[in-house]
């Protein structure tokens, strides 16, 4: 998201370094180039223990800061340790540190983790002066009762038109993967737990019993990977798979696909949900997800309790509803005011204002 705002802002006023934990090749890390941003690495991943990584990722955030001379600090946290950072970053001398929640759900359960996880909280006014969030889950869960009242919601924008569907697009796309007519759905995210890519395979396997010309587009890649392709190898479903490791043609696949699935544990607010809608998809997503993501008619909402054979039903006879005039999904998701020149523009006067 922050490489699609810096791409719609004046890079004269306002530009992007981008501070990381771990010293190999990043995502997009070419477009970082092109924009005239720099990676700041804050490597902890050489430490022992959890705890020591914690130590070392605040003191050498904190050394980096320093170097830099950063004065505004914009954390984009999946968890509330992550308000470590903006501690770090107060230290530093920072003017304004934002602490902007992407997650609705912690990605452990045990009680010691939890604990951190409420004594961090406990910390943000001391590590941060601005509270934003991509949603309403992600702001109470991130934020809480106490600072609710402080938080400023920022929508997840994409470009709308980079999406709108083309149906020349989708032929040449599905020509180029020769499937035909088949009825395609397809799913994009990291490969991680949180995206319970698991139960997605399921959901394909189930999928192929309903019918013979289904094919299933997976766009992603993550620790998971090599377990999710070697479960696909043991059920079967590679013939019928598509795995992309990575591309920068997603508007291309979303065109080429007749629905999108997203079964996942806790999102904030997931950006490709609204990628999807953009290009007219039909979108299921888990009831895990806020409800804020429905953007458009097309957005369906199922229960983790229903079995994968319920979720292929649902997600084969929604694909087939309302095939026609998908090109006008693009405006809706604009109208809905998830445009990214909007969030961005927002955005710069807001760190101009600081």
């Amino acid at each position: 998201m922050i490489l699609a705002v810096c791409g719609q802002l004046d890079r004269e006023k306002v530009n992007f370094d981008y501070l990381v934990y771990r010293d190999e090749e990043e995502f997009w890390e070419e477009q970082v180039r092109a924009f005239g941003g720099k990676k700041l690495v804050a490597d902890n991943t050489r430490a022992g223990s959890q705890a020591s990584r914690f130590f070392l990722k605040f003191f050498r955030a904190l050394g980096v800061l320093k170097k830099e001379k950063a004065r505004v600090v914009h954390i984009n946290a999946p968890a509330p340790y992550d308000c470590l950072v903006g501690a770090a970053a107060r230290l530093a001398g920072a003017r304004a540190v934002i602490l902007h929640a992407h997650n609705s759900r912690l990605k452990k359960s045990g009680v010691r983790y939890r604990l951190f996880q409420d004594l961090c909280r406990l910390c943000f006014p001391l590590c941060g002066n601005y509270y934003f969030a991509c949603s309403d889950l992600a702001g109470e869960f991130f934020f809480g009762k106490r600072l609710r009242d402080r938080v400023r919601y920022v929508k997840n924008g994409i470009d709308t038109e980079k999406f709108r569907f083309d149906e020349a697009v989708r032929l040449e796309m599905r020509e180029r993967y020769q499937v035909g007519d088949s009825l395609v759905l397809g799913s994009i995210g990291r490969f991680c737990e949180q995206k319970n890519q698991r139960f997605l395979l399921e959901i394909f396997a189930e999928l192929l019993k309903i019918r013979s010309d289904v094919w299933f587009v997976l766009i992603g890649q993550g620790e998971l990977e090599g377990e999710l392709m070697r479960l696909a190898d043991t059920q079967g479903l590679q013939a019928r798979l598509l795995h992309i490791a990575s591309t920068d043609r997603v508007p291309d696949y979303l065109c080429m696909m007749d629905g999108f699935l997203l079964p996942s544990l806790y999102e904030g607010l997931p950006v490709v949900g609204v990628e999807a809608q953009a290009a007219g998809l039909a979108c299921i997503f888990s009831d895990s997800v806020t409800r804020e993501a429905s953007l458009t008619d097309r957005a369906y909402f199922l229960s983790l309790g229903h079995s994968a054979d319920e979720w292929a039903r649902f997600a084969a006879a929604a694909a087939e509803i309302d095939k026609e005039n998908r090109s006008v999904y693009a405006d809706r998701v604009r109208e809905a005011g998830y445009e990214i020149k909007d969030t961005a523009k927002w955005l710069q006067e807001f760190y101009l204002k600081l």
